[in-house]
């Protein structure tokens, strides 16, 4: 008889089974937990206060940055830089002459004298703008190279993490600001960097040039942009710790943008009608950092008026004295004339230096903060990879002994001394109402989590001691929520072994063994085709056969120990009873762990574990159970009682 599943059922039953529960957890809240927890904070760099005297390591990191990322072409672009200012120079100096010579003329002289500075000022003006087109172009590819880098650091870590560490705020809040950092930043740092060189360089032509006019001028001018400069670090300061403290709500709007825009969601929300609802918070989400923004806004503008008002002033400071040095005969009209366009030069490219130089420092505190989280990588390393010891090819036995759980976000344990023993080439059912830490033990078997408490025995040996990820070459896990891929069907299967993806008879065979055979051989381009209508040419697939994609896709991966986390959810019951009825058959020769709450699947299984409250309360066979009368014959009553009564099946999910 099948027994559908039903979490309701005759009172009796309900009593008794309400009763067994509360024993439980009288029963676990008495155990005491080891305090051994996983904290994301152990693993993760911390990120310092951000002080003016750092700016200089801070630069050199960004330029470190910067030069591992693409050496040649900022290599290039400097060269194109000091091209570029050696031209301007020659256009100060070459304009004093060709100014003289104009006056000469005036004065009834010869135009001879102003061939040669004029065509000397010609060629610098071309070769001028030619360096600075080459060098804006290859900028781009600069900061797209700078960019990938970054990027590729942030990922590298991200795949490193604990998988606990995804469990916890904090390691979301610093993942999103090095993601978004690190593909902004540097691209703002490189341009930053190269406006501060090319106005450094163009600064000190120009000023080198001033010095032959009147070397007052240059310590005026200069003077006047120190203010700037401290007003525009201010800002920075202020704009950064602004932006670290929106972290979190900004993950939230982002959060809602998606839920509003992918086809996961799309059916509920247009279902429930939740589009103005979810809409609405977003906009408040929004208008809350615009608000932030705003003030933020302010207060850099007050920052820099004051900074611009000082700058202002001395440079009206510089052109009285200019002024005054004409009408006292102490410099010439063609000097004055000279000296005047360098001020003005030199003016813009200290304007380019300041704002450069701010916008290199603002960018220098995100990019601090990105340094930060991708040092952490010697420490995710580290954690992830335990004793560093590799298991036996195969093992005899996997214990779980008395092992304990709890998950960064929890106060409560998953897990309260959970034991189970699983020999090889068995069939192991776990079963249990939600919540029993069924999935999170079969987590801790599979090497995703380590054990808070207690220990996993393979073959006796701690695996405390193994790398994980030698751990989980061994184990394949399929999860009720397995991940549906948009790539080709070829793709889907081939990534439960990616290291075999050009073995294209082998992932044929998983697809046949997982009954996909006939679905692909009636499309167009077969295992090719693209799964998922969100690409051009994608092929929509029902959630049953997306099923049977991640089923093949365990198959392909052929490793010795499979766990099955509510396999059938979304198969029709004829397809359910099929894959139960030749579990053993299709994985021959390995260890297989199901999760199941369908209880009439479980009654095959070579032994069944109950788990309730964390900790496993009853084992042995479905006939050793049911005659026991425990937990297990109570949840099997239920699901019979409830399907006489004529009570709809529901696939429950832990």
């Amino acid at each position: 008889m099948q027994v559908p599943t039903k979490p309701i059922g005759p009172p009796k039953a309900k009593e008794a089974l309400a009763s067994r529960r509360n024993r439980d957890n009288v029963a676990g809240d008495a155990a005491e937990e080891p305090t051994k927890r996983f904290h994301i904070d152990e693993v993760l760099v911390p990120v310092g206060n951000r002080r003016t005297r750092e700016f200089p390591r801070l630069v050199a990191q960004a330029v470190r940055l910067v030069w591992s990322a693409a050496r040649r072409e900022l290599v290039l672009t400097l060269a194109l830089q000091v091209v570029s200012s050696l031209a301007l120079a020659v256009e100060v100096l070459v304009a004093r002459r060709l100014l003289s010579a104009f006056l000469q003329v005036g004065q009834g002289g010869t135009a001879s004298g102003v061939a040669v500075p004029l065509v000397v000022m010609t060629v610098a003006l071309a070769f001028g703008s030619l360096t600075s087109t080459a060098s804006s172009e290859l900028q781009r590819v600069l900061g797209e190279l700078v960019t990938k880098h970054a990027t590729s650091k942030v990922l590298d870590v991200a795949v490193a993490a604990d998988l606990l560490a995804f469990e916890t705020p904090s390691f979301h809040d610093r993942l999103q600001r090095a993601q978004m950092h690190g593909s902004s930043r540097p691209l703002q740092m490189v341009t930053g960097l190269v406006s501060v060189a090319r106005g450094l360089l163009s600064a000190a032509g120009v000023g080198a040039a001033l010095l032959f006019i009147q070397p007052l001028f240059l310590l005026l001018i200069v003077s006047a942009y120190v203010p700037v400069w401290f007003a525009a670090t201010r800002a920075s300061r202020v704009s950064y710790k602004r932006h670290v403290e929106m972290t979190e709500k900004d993950r939230r709007r982002y959060y809602l943008q998606m839920v509003l825009t992918r086809k996961e969601e799309a059916k509920e929300v247009r279902s429930f009608d939740l589009g103005g609802f979810f809409r609405s918070r977003w906009d408040d989400l929004y208008d809350w950092r615009i608000g932030q923004l705003r003030e933020i806004m302010r207060t850099r503008v007050k920052l820099g008026i004051g900074g611009s008002a000082l700058m202002s002033a001395l440079t009206a400071g510089a052109v009285a004295f200019l002024v005054w040095l004409v009408s006292s005969h102490r410099i010439s009209v063609a000097g004055a004339g000279a000296a005047a366009g360098a001020l003005l030069l030199l003016g813009g490219q200290l304007q380019s230096v300041a704002s450069g130089a701010a916008q290199l420092f603002d960018s220098s505190l995100f990019i601090g903060d990105f340094n930060s989280f991708v040092a952490s990588m010697p420490r995710m390393v580290a954690h992830s990879h335990g004793g560093g010891g590799a298991p036996p090819e195969r093992f005899r036995s996997l214990r779980a002994d008395d092992v304990y759980f709890t998950y960064p976000s929890n106060n409560a344990p998953s897990l309260r001394g959970a034991s189970v023993e699983i020999h090889e080439g068995e069939v192991i059912a776990l079963v249990g109402e939600n919540g029993s830490g069924k999935t999170t033990l079969a987590k801790v078997l599979a090497g995703l989590y380590r054990p808070g408490g207690g220990r996993v025995l393979w073959d006796g040996q701690d695996t405390a001691t193994f790398d994980p990820h030698l751990w989980r070459e061994k184990v394949t896990v399929l999860f009720q929520d397995y991940v549906r891929y948009l790539l080709s069907a070829k793709e889907n299967i081939g990534a439960g072994r990616w290291e075999r993806f050009g073995d294209i008879a082998g992932i044929e065979e998983a697809g046949g063994r997982a009954g996909l055979s006939e679905l692909f051989s009636s499309l167009p381009q077969g295992y090719d085709s693209l799964l998922g209508p969100e690409f051009l040419g994608g092929v929509d697939i029902s959630g049953g056969q997306w099923q049977r994609v991640a089923l093949a896709r365990a198959f392909f991966r052929d490793a010795p120990f499979i766990i099955l986390d509510e396999p059938t959810a979304a198969l029709d019951p004829r397809a359910e009873a099929e894959l139960f009825a030749n579990i053993k058959t299709l994985f021959r020769g390995r260890t297989t762990l199901f999760i199941s709450h369908r209880f009439s699947s479980v009654r095959s299984a070579d032994r069944i574990y109950v788990l309730s409250g964390g900790r496993v309360v009853e084992g042995g066979t479905h006939d050793e159970l049911m005659s026991l009368g425990g937990l297990y014959a109570e949840l099997f009553t239920l699901q019979a009682e409830a399907y006489l009564d004529g009570g709809r099946p529901v696939a429950a999910s832990e």
